[in-house]
């Protein structure tokens, strides 16, 4: 019989041992406090206290805590710590997530290949104060539809339940997933020589829905939705001509859970996800080259992409200058009664996609907020009739992919080799009742919920790699 005991997190901790993380921890995991970098050897997480470390402690940790494949851990990383991790591996998140782990892909085929994940303040496992559930609501509307005894109303709040304290080892063990799943495919790895380097940010949200109290059916009960995204940049550098342009690659898993019901019964059923959006810019105004996949109203997606780089790579024992394509895909997703719509700007260099319902109830054409004039679709059986249900994928984890592509040119890489991308997300839930749910009539309520998160990447630093081609 396989042991269902879980070994602890073996961790450096850097930092003052008085923190309330340090205690956690030592709860959690098999921790050593030690100066310097003793310890590091045996530890597979190196642990950063930002707010009791000093700043000039920061650079000479963090390179042998990465190339030694450890997970480091910056919490409460300020603007030093992310100047110094940005020094070390090329990019760097946003300031303000409450913590960020980083590590190098030692299986990748490149040594420019690092997996950032950051962790949101409102996950189910850190405890949220009022002022980080205020900032983190998820906006929730209500409307029933026209009769004579109803009337429009407010909308209703959707708010965030308190969640219990953080379990480490499973957000470590969270972090380690990019690299086993491998977001993108062999054929964005390049032949012997090219310059070219990997830059993974993985991110994932978890919202409580609760305190509907006017739903009869759904009365002191509660929902969460979790949502989340991988997102892999693969930047090669195009030395194959005189200026050497560079171009980057993204592919993006974006993953979408409404998880257990709130209320799942004939007269009232909720929450099903109906619309998710996903979306990548970057602050250059770049145009993109290419976005995939396109508009489609069938049950299959394929993703796909390739793109001609003109780059020196060895051949016979030399190293010449010639074209190879990056390419991706076709990867069939299943997307059964749902459509999708590009709605990319390649100009603008916006990708942009928009899931949505497609049958019985098209949610692109008939928003919640007109419910008035199709309210009736959701219902069989006459008034107060049963609640439709809606397709398998509107009850469980929906996992997108999308590609899309940007050439920067030489010139405006070398006044500022820093671009910054930035992925949003928007997931919206929908739940239905008739009369016996409600007590008053059929009614739908939604909730909205908009995230985002960025990450800076030196195109310069980043493909700057031992080749014999450079």
């Amino acid at each position: 019989m396989e042991s269902t005991t879980r070994t602890k997190p073996r961790i450096l901790f850097t930092g003052a041992t008085t923190s309330q993380d340090f205690n956690t921890l030592k709860v959690q995991g098999d921790i050593c406090a030690k100066t310097g970098m003793e310890g590091l050897q045996l530890a597979e997480v190196h642990w950063v206290d930002c707010a009791s470390t000093k700043p000039e402690q920061y650079g000479p940790m963090m390179r042998p805590t990465l190339d030694g494949g450890k997970i480091l851990v910056l919490r409460h990383p300020d603007a030093k710590a992310c100047q110094a991790l940005s020094e070390v591996i090329g990019c760097q998140v946003k300031e303000g997530a409450p913590v960020l782990m980083v590590s190098r892909d030692l299986k990748a085929t490149t040594p420019s290949c690092y997996l950032l994940t950051a962790l949101d303040s409102a996950s189910p496992m850190e405890n949220i104060d009022e002022q980080g559930s205020a900032e983190e609501t998820t906006r929730a509307s209500a409307q029933s539809h026209p009769s004579k005894d109803s009337r429009a109303e407010a909308p209703s709040p959707a708010h965030e339940a308190p969640a219990a304290q953080r379990d480490w080892a499973s957000a470590f063990d969270i972090h380690r997933q990019p690299a086993k799943r491998s977001v993108g495919g062999p054929g964005l790895i390049p032949p012997s020589g090219v310059l070219y380097g990997i830059r993974t940010l993985t991110q994932s949200y978890t919202r409580y829905i609760t305190n509907f109290d006017d739903w009869s059916a759904a009365s002191g009960k509660s929902q969460t939705a979790e949502f989340g995204f991988t997102s892999s940049f693969y930047v090669y550098r195009e030395n194959g001509k005189a200026n050497a342009d560079y171009v980057v690659i993204r592919v993006q898993e974006a993953t979408f859970n409404p998880s257990t019901f709130m209320v799942y019964v004939d007269n009232a059923k909720a929450f099903w996800q109906y619309h998710f959006q996903t979306e990548c810019t970057n602050n250059r105004s770049t145009a993109a080259l290419s976005t995939s996949p396109g508009t489609t109203n069938g049950p299959v997606v394929g993703p796909q992409i390739s793109v001609p780089l003109h780059v020196k790579y060895v051949q016979e024992g030399s190293c010449v200058p010639n074209y190879w394509s990056a390419s991706h895909g076709p990867v069939g997703r299943t997307i059964e009664g749902w459509a999708l719509l590009n709605q990319s700007s390649n100009s603008a260099g916006t990708a942009r996609w928009h899931y949505h319902h497609r049958e019985f109830w098209n949610s692109q054409n008939e928003p919640p907020d007109d419910f008035g004039n199709w309210w009736s679709k959701m219902y069989e059986g006459g008034y107060g009739g049963k609640v439709k249900t809606l397709s398998a994928l509107a009850r469980s984890a929906f996992t997108v992919e999308t590609l899309s592509a940007w050439r920067f040119s030489a010139s405006a890489i070398g006044s500022n080799p820093n671009v910054t991308f930035t992925e949003s997300l928007n997931y919206r839930l929908a739940g239905f009742a008739n009369p016996k749910g409600t007590g008053r009539n059929h009614r739908i309520i939604w909730a909205t919920s908009d995230r985002s998160a960025s990450i800076t990447i030196n195109l310069v630093s980043t493909t700057d790699i031992s080749s014999p081609c450079k």
